[in-house]
């Protein structure tokens, strides 16, 4: 909880309602309060120095501020509001209040709210009005965002809503697009017709076509908490067939069970594991910090991975990371999100093996698997690729590696909320004890509707639609990075995000903050890297990724190219000012 009590303090402190009344302050900001101090003096502070005596920290917490820059002069680093300082309204104090007491009162209230006083929010006449803080109720704390959720509320504050989202380019939340086949790119339409000639399509269309659910006295019954029978054989014999022809194990329905999204599945995996020590991997998903900080018997331990290393870990330090730190359990996505880094073919092979011999179970969120692009760069004619760990599993039931896949992203259905886990046996029976007190399964009607989606020959052609859609839109991607200046350490290999180093770009854009911030004003939303450095219950005080930010290119294209349009112009326009500012002093 620092990191709330102090964003809520450093907030007080450049709010216009302590600025009003604090003239030392405003003596060293200047009149309109945007000139630069010294942050080693806000850090010296009492209440500040009452939370925590770490500068690097307060320097942390100050560039994730809204309406705050930080820069770095020789040895020091100041900070400064960049918006003026607002004339101070003619206000009464509260009847049988003293103006001291009023005053007294909104310190309180600024101290224990993480939202700028200034911040304002549409009214319906269109006008604006002071954004309330949300009353404190008793028993309840207050629970972090995602990075994902917290992105999307500062852009909601800036004027996106359902009403204005087709004036934005949503470039940060990590959703597909779900239009039909019929909306996509002339080129992508007419690759589509040539393989429906080719013979490796049947329809240029697709292979299903979902419209509607049925809701009947059959299906509106409780169902079971790991989900139906038919979805869960449905699901095994899908992985049987493309992953495990010819070997002596398979899977069955007893070792699936369906949940209600990926980030549940998760639950649900936590809930059932005990008293261990559990590696997961730097950067990688936001959702992963703030749910392992929630299970007390996870003891959760970072790796971090290298970028020059391609953010990759070889075998031989992978197998001293799980003995050496006494793992019995390894968390990472594959694909990965951020990096798009993928584990295929004999490495992945090296990772089943690996967990095998060390009894480590190994938890691999598989939710991008088939966004796989490293079919374009093999020697081969395929036209797509798909990768699993259940490919190199030899006993399903022994085995600890543990899965997780669904409809969310590889059949570009987020809104069904429909995810699964394939493991031992064991593990689904423990994730249905826990299932049955957290959330009791998912809608039967969905499951039932959803059954022929997991057709294997299907599923096949439905990977080639999406490879040659979304190789198409990473190909463009980084060709307009690339021309902007954007360092992009390591191309995606699966997933549909760029993970990109923005450090060379000229201020406030050279970090995540200043470059999400200034994207706002140009209705672009991108993710900042430091969500990735995963940091349950922040017990490290820093970030490695302040340079970094994940922009997706999930939306469909005329999205794309509409942010891309204004990440350019972002850059171009500080680039102009820092070549009319001259060479710095």
């Amino acid at each position: 909880m620092v990191d709330v009590r102090l964003e809520r303090q450093l907030s007080y402190y450049f709010s216009d309602k302590n600025l009003w009344k604090d003239d030392w302050l405003i003596e060293k900001m200047g009149p309109d309060a945007t000139g630069w101090i010294d942050v080693s003096m806000i850090a010296g502070f009492k209440r500040v120095q009452e939370i925590t005596s770490d500068v690097d920290l307060v320097v942390s917490i100050l560039r994730k501020m809204d309406g705050i820059e930080v820069a770095e002069n020789d040895n020091s680093v100041k900070v400064r509001r960049t918006r003026p300082l607002p004339p101070k309204p003619l206000q009464q104090p509260l009847h049988g209040s003293s103006e001291k007491d009023v005053d007294e009162a909104q310190q309180q209230a600024a101290s224990t709210s993480t939202a700028w006083d200034t911040t304002v929010t549409a009214t319906k006449t269109g006008a604006t009005a002071p954004e309330e803080a949300a009353p404190s109720i008793p028993g309840f704390r207050e629970v972090p965002k995602t990075g994902v959720i917290y992105v999307m509320d500062q852009a909601a504050r800036h004027g996106y809503s359902a009403a204005t989202a087709h004036e934005w380019a949503n470039l940060g939340q990590g959703s597909p697009e779900t239009t039909k086949a019929r909306n996509w790119p002339t080129n992508i339409r007419k690759r589509l017709t040539e393989f429906v000639e080719q013979g490796v399509l049947s329809s240029d269309t697709g292979p299903w076509n979902l419209d509607s659910i049925d809701v009947n006295e059959e299906n509106l019954h409780y169902g079971n908490p790991n989900g139906d029978l038919a979805m869960r054989s449905a699901i095994a014999k899908y992985y049987n067939e493309l992953y495990r022809k010819g070997k002596s194990f398979q899977y069955t329905a007893d070792n699936v069970a369906i949940v209600g999204g990926g980030r549940l599945a998760l639950t649900r995996l936590c809930c059932a594991m005990g008293n261990i020590n559990l590696g997961h991997f730097l950067p990688d998903y936001t959702a992963y910090a703030e749910l392992l900080s929630q299970f007390k018997t996870i003891n959760s331990i970072p790796i971090l991975l290298d970028p020059e290393n391609n953010f990759r870990i070889t075998l031989r330090e992978l197998k001293r990371e799980i003995v050496g730190r006494g793992l019995s359990a390894l968390l990472l996505s594959n694909p990965c999100n951020p990096t798009g880094q993928l584990i295929e073919g004999e490495d992945l092979k090296g990772w089943v093996r690996i967990a095998r011999e060390t009894q480590c179970s190994l938890v691999l969120d598989e939710i991008y698997s088939r966004y796989i692009y490293t079919q374009k760069m093999a020697p081969t004619d395929a036209h797509w690729r798909i990768v699993s760990a259940a490919q190199f599993v030899e006993d399903v039931d022994k085995d600890p590696v543990i899965i997780l896949d669904g409809l969310t992203k590889c059949w570009r259905m987020p809104g069904l909320r429909i995810c699964w886990i394939l493991a031992p046996k064991a593990v689904i029976s423990a994730v249905g004890a826990a299932g049955s007190f957290l959330d009791g399964g998912p809608a039967l009607p969905a499951q039932r509707a959803l059954v022929p989606l997991l057709n294997p020959k299907a599923v096949i052609e439905q990977t080639i639609m999406l490879q040659t859609l979304f190789g198409h839109k990473r190909d463009f991607v980084l060709r307009r990075l690339a021309d902007m200046g954007i360092e992009v350490d390591s191309p995606p290999m699966g997933t549909f995000y760029v993970w990109c180093d923005v450090g060379r770009l000229p201020p406030p854009l050279n970090t995540c903050w200043g470059f999400f911030r200034e994207l706002l004003k140009e209705k672009v939303i991108v993710t900042p890297g430091t969500f990735f450095d995963v940091n349950p219950e922040s017990r490290r005080q820093f970030s490695r990724y302040e340079t970094y930010v994940r922009i997706s290119y999930g939306p469909c294209f005329k999205e794309i190219l509409r942010g891309l349009d204004g990440v350019q112009r972002v850059i171009e326009k500080f680039r102009q000012e820092a070549v009319a500012a001259g060479p710095a002093r």
